[in-house]
Formats: C-alpha cells, sequence, structure tokens
C-alpha cells in the first residue's frame, strides 16, 4: 500500500504522495555513478604511470564527464523539490 498525504485547496481535495515515494534518481543509477568514477580515475592512474598519454586523456575525460552529469543530475533533483 502506498501513503497519501491529503491536502485541501480552494477547488477540493487533492492528493500528495508522502516523502517515501520512489524519486527520479533510481538506485541502479547511483551504483552507476559510484562504480564510473573511479574506473576513470584508475584509468588516467595508469596512463600516467604508464606513459600512454591517449589513456590519461581517456580516463581523465571520463571522470569528467561522470561529474558534470552528477551535476546536472544534482541541479534537476533539487529543481524538482
Amino acid at each position: 500500500m502506498r501513503a497519501h498525504l491529503q491536502a485541501r485547496d480552494t477547488h477540493g481535495t487533492v492528493s500528495a504522495p508522502a516523502s517515501s515515494a520512489v524519486r527520479s534518481g533510481s538506485l541502479l543509477e547511483v551504483v552507476a555513478i559510484n562504480l564510473a568514477w573511479p574506473l576513470g580515475l584508475i584509468r588516467f592512474v595508469q596512463g600516467m604511470m604508464g606513459a600512454h598519454s591517449v589513456e590519461a586523456m581517456q580516463g581523465l575525460a571520463f571522470f569528467f564527464v561522470v561529474f558534470f552529469y552528477v551535476l546536472v543530475r544534482l541541479y534537476q533533483l533539487r529543481r524538482l523539490d
């Protein structure tokens, strides 16, 4: 069962979902982010240690893509609240 809060406005009764409702971010997305950023940093460090500048730049670019994706998602979640 889902719990609903009852709110009353001038036109009648409106049901709003309780705070336990599922947010737009999923658990799978959180797991993917937590796996992705360390992989980007690992590839960057391996590229630097092995003097492979292309791999190092790919790892750094991947890390920043994940970083900016997280910033965008946080901004979207803030706007929904």
